[in-house]
């Protein structure tokens, strides 16, 4: 049984090795420190790993506030440390509107990855966005491979 086991593991390996792409979903719970105001809002990542360790992306993110919706634009590294977590980071873009200039910040989160399957994942996310403002996020993820 452990033959079997490693050589599983070592064929999952391999097919990582030829990419993957990765949609994740995300609801989010975004508080900017400087204004004292949070705001619900959600995610879209596009990710494509290039082994099973090491990816890059983007995100657009929507922040909705009573006035306006906010966007975001995110160019992201991800790495998995471990199966069940992946860390992001990169550059982001809170793109102009009536209410709010152009921002350049930097964009950084973790996601915990419960997988029932091997094209499947959930759970929770956490993050921060820090340019001219100070924003937490937190919520919760779906994600899926092909």
């Amino acid at each position: 049984m452990g033959n079997l086991s490693f050589a599983q593991e070592h064929k999952h390996e391999k097919e990582q090795e030829t990419g993957v792409y990765e949609i994740i979903t995300s609801s989010i719970y975004a508080y900017s420190f400087e204004r004292d105001k949070g705001v619900i809002g959600t995610e879209i990542h596009f990710t494509y790993w290039f082994t099973h360790k090491w990816g890059a992306g983007f995100s657009y993110t929507a922040k909705f506030e009573e006035e306006e919706t906010l966007h975001d634009i995110a160019l992201l590294g991800g790495i998995n440390p471990a199966p069940w977590i992946t860390v992001n980071a990169g550059v982001n873009l809170a793109l102009s509107s009536d209410h709010r200039d152009f921002k350049l910040g930097a964009y950084t989160e973790s996601e915990i990855n419960i997988r029932p399957t091997a094209w499947f994942h959930f759970g929770p996310v956490i993050g921060t966005v820090i340019s001219e403002e100070v924003e937490g996020t937190m919520g919760f993820h779906l994600g899926f491979e092909f």
